[in-house]
C-alpha cells in the first residue's frame, strides 16, 4: 500500500506563481528580491489556510538559491534548494510558537541568530502562530528583532495581528493576505481535478469553495473526504450534499414558489422534509434568509456578479427573483431575522418556524390588501370634500335643528342599510358627513379663540410681575421653612429679573445645590405668578459678595500645639493643670 499525500501538502506551492488568490503579495516580494530591496523582518497576516506559511518558505528558498532563475525563482538544482527540498536545510528554522511560547524558547533561538551561515547567504527564522508568544517572550524577542546581524531574515506569521504588541508590528513590514475567492478556489479544485483525473461537476466545486469559507486547505480538505466517497465516478452537487450534511438549495427554490403561490400546504409539507431530514430549524431559517438574500441581489443588474454560484444556478436565481417583489424580499427578511432571534427564547421552536412561514405565504396578499385600503380611504376621503366652503352658521342651525327632530321622533335602532337601489340614503349620508366637517371645523377656531385668550392672559400676569413681587414669595417661603440651612441660603442669594428668567446668584455651589432642591419653592413662585414657564437659572458668584469672610483653611496641630495654644489663650488653665497634676501623653 502507497502512502497516501494529502492534496493541501501535494499541491502546495513551489513558487510565488502557484501560490492561489494572493497575486499583490506575490508582486511586491517577487520585485524586492528582484532590486535586492529585501526587509530584515515580515510579518505575513491574514486567514488560516490562504498561504501565509507556503509564502514564507517559498522566500526562504529564494533567497538562499545559489543560482535563482531572474533573482525572483529558485532554481530547484542547487545544494541549498535540494536540501529544502529535502527538509533538511539547516539554513531555515521554523518554530510553531503556539507551544514554544515562552522566553526560554526566544532566547535559544536568539542564540543561533549570532552564528552565520554554514552555506548559503542568508538564516531565515520563520515563527508561526506568533501572536501566541507571552509577553515576556516578546519582549525579549525585541532588540534582536530590531537589530539584526546581516545574515539573518525573520517571517512572522499569524492570524491575529491585532494581539501582537504595537513595538513588534512598527519593526516588520506587514502582509496583508486575502480571503481566496471562490472563482480561484473553484479554478484551483478544477486544477487537481484534471492531474488526478477525476470528473467533478462545476456546481459541485462551487459547493466545496463555499464551504471552505475562503480557505484553499480547507477546500482541499473537503476535496479529499468527498473522492473518498466517490470512487470511479463523478462527483455531483449531490454527493457534495451528502457528505457535507448541507441543506440542498432545491428545499429553498421550492419553498420560495410555494410563497409566490400562497400555498401554505406545500410550505409546511416542504419543512416536515426538511425535519425529518436531520436539520434543525435555525439552520432553515438562516438559510433561508441567505436565499432570501441571493435573490434581492440577483434583482439588480449591478450586483448580479455578487452571486458565488455557478452560471447554471444563477439562471435559476434570476428566474426566480423576476418573479418575487422587491418588497416581498424585504419584509421577508425582517420576518426571518426577527424569527431567527425568537427562536432563541421559544419553547415549541417549530411552531415559531411554521408562524414565520405562514406569515411569508400571506405577506404579498396582506400587502396588496393594506394598500387597497389606504387608496380607498383616501378616495372616499376626497369625495366628502365639498366644491364650496359652507357658511358655518347655517350648518350648525341645521345640525341644531336636525337633533330636534330626531329627539322628538322615534326611530330604529338599527341604520337603515345602504345599497345601490336606495341613492337618496348614500346623498344623505354623505350631507351628514359635510355638516359634522362643517361643525369640526366651527369648534377649531372656538379651540383658538380659547387659545388666543389664554394667551392675552398669560402677557397680563407677565406685564404684572416683578422682582419685588418674587422677593415678597421667596421671603414668605424662607419664613415658613424649617430648615435652618435652607433659611441661610435663601436669605444670602440675590435676585433679578429679565423677561422670563429669573437670575439667582449665590457664594457658593453648596448654596445652589440646596437651592435647586427646593422643588415646591420654585413651583410656588411660578403658581403665584401665573407664570408656568418662568425659567431658574441659579449662578456661583463669589464677587458678588465681596463682604463675606473666606473660610480659613484648617490647620492640623500635634498634642503640644494644642496645650501650648490652649495655655495662652486661657488664663485659668495653666492654674487648672497644675491643681489636678495634669501632665502630656508625651510627658508620661
Amino acid at each position: 500500500m502507497s502512502h497516501f499525500v494529502v492534496s493541501a501538502r501535494k499541491y502546495r506551492p513551489t513558487s510565488f506563481d502557484e501560490v492561489v488568490g494572493q497575486d499583490h503579495i506575490a508582486k511586491t516580494l517577487k520585485n524586492a528580491l528582484f532590486t535586492d530591496h529585501l526587509a530584515h523582518s515580515f510579518l505575513f497576516t491574514g486567514p488560516r489556510g490562504v498561504g501565509k506559511t507556503t509564502c514564507a518558505r517559498i522566500l526562504a528558498k529564494i533567497i538562499n538559491c545559489q543560482n535563482p532563475i531572474n533573482k525572483t525563482e529558485a532554481c530547484n538544482q542547487c545544494a541549498s534548494c535540494t536540501s529544502f527540498n529535502e527538509n533538511a536545510s539547516f539554513n531555515i528554522f521554523e518554530l510553531d510558537a503556539a507551544s514554544n511560547n515562552g522566553v526560554e524558547h526566544i532566547r535559544s533561538l536568539t542564540e543561533q541568530v549570532r552564528y552565520q551561515p554554514q552555506q548559503g547567504k542568508y538564516k531565515v527564522f520563520i515563527i508561526d502562530e506568533v501572536h501566541m508568544l507571552s509577553t515576556a517572550a516578546f519582549n525579549a524577542f525585541l532588540k534582536t528583532l530590531e537589530e539584526p546581524p546581516a545574515w539573518a531574515i525573520f517571517i512572522l506569521a499569524t492570524t491575529e495581528k491585532h494581539k501582537i504588541i504595537p513595538t513588534i508590528l512598527s519593526r516588520c513590514q506587514i502582509f496583508d493576505f486575502k480571503r481566496i475567492t471562490i472563482t480561484d478556489a473553484v479554478l484551483q479544485l478544477e486544477k487537481i481535478c484534471q492531474k488526478e483525473g477525476i470528473n467533478a461537476d462545476n456546481e459541485a466545486l462551487h459547493t466545496i469553495a463555499l464551504q471552505a469559507d475562503g480557505a484553499m486547505r480547507d477546500a482541499l480538505t473537503i476535496f479529499d473526504k468527498i473522492t473518498s466517497s466517490t470512487v470511479g465516478d463523478i462527483i455531483t452537487y449531490k454527493d457534495v450534499v451528502a457528505n457535507l450534511n448541507l441543506l440542498d438549495y432545491e428545499y429553498y427554490f421550492k419553498i420560495t414558489d410555494a410563497f409566490l403561490r400562497e400555498n401554505i400546504s406545500d410550505v409546511l409539507l416542504t419543512l416536515d422534509d426538511i425535519v425529518k431530514s436531520g436539520f434543525d430549524a435555525e439552520h432553515f431559517i438562516l438559510g433561508l434568509a441567505g436565499h432570501f438574500r441571493d435573490l434581492l441581489v440577483a434583482k439588480m443588474p449591478a450586483t448580479i456578479h455578487i452571486l458565488d454560484v455557478s452560471e447554471e444556478l444563477k439562471k435559476r436565481y434570476l428566474h426566480q427573483a423576476s418573479l418575487a417583489k422587491t418588497s416581498f424580499l424585504l419584509s421577508g427578511l425582517n420576518i426571518l431575522n426577527q424569527c431567527d432571534l425568537d427562536l432563541v427564547r421559544a419553547k415549541n421552536r417549530r411552531l415559531q418556524v411554521e408562524l414565520a412561514l405562514s406569515k411569508l405565504t400571506y405577506l404579498g396578499k396582506a400587502t396588496e390588501k393594506n394598500l387597497f385600503e389606504t387608496t380607498t380611504d383616501s378616495q372616499e376621503k376626497k369625495t366628502l370634500i365639498p366644491s364650496e366652503t359652507p357658511d358655518f352658521h347655517k350648518e350648525n342651525d341645521k345640525i341644531a335643528s336636525q337633533n330636534k327632530t330626531e329627539s322628538s321622533s322615534t326611530k330604529s335602532d338599527f341604520p337603515e342599510q345602504v345599497t345601490e337601489e336606495n341613492p337618496v340614503n348614500v346623498e344623505k349620508n354623505a350631507a351628514e358627513t359635510i355638516n359634522l366637517g362643517a361643525f369640526k371645523l366651527a369648534s377649531i377656531d372656538s379651540i383658538r379663540e380659547s387659545i388666543k385668550k389664554t394667551e392675552q392672559s398669560k402677557a397680563e400676569a407677565r406685564k404684572n410681575v416683578n422682582i419685588q413681587v418674587i422677593k415678597v414669595i421667596w421671603d414668605q417661603y424662607i419664613e415658613s421653612s424649617t430648615s435652618k440651612s435652607v433659611q441661610s441660603a435663601l436669605n444670602i442669594a440675590l435676585l433679578s429679573l429679565t423677561d422670563q428668567r429669573v437670575h439667582i446668584i449665590v457664594p457658593a455651589q453648596v448654596n445652589k445645590d440646596m437651592i435647586l432642591q427646593e422643588k415646591n419653592l420654585l413651583e410656588k413662585i411660578r403658581n403665584e405668578t401665573g407664570i408656568h414657564d418662568l425659567i431658574f437659572e441659579v449662578v456661583v458668584d463669589k464677587d458678588s459678595f465681596p463682604d463675606m469672610d473666606e473660610t480659613k483653611p484648617v490647620q492640623i496641630m500635634t498634642q503640644k500645639e494644642k496645650y501650648q495654644y490652649i495655655s495662652e489663650k486661657s488664663q485659668h488653665f495653666g492654674s487648672f493643670v497644675k491643681k489636678f497634676g495634669l501632665k502630656l501623653d508625651t510627658e508620661v
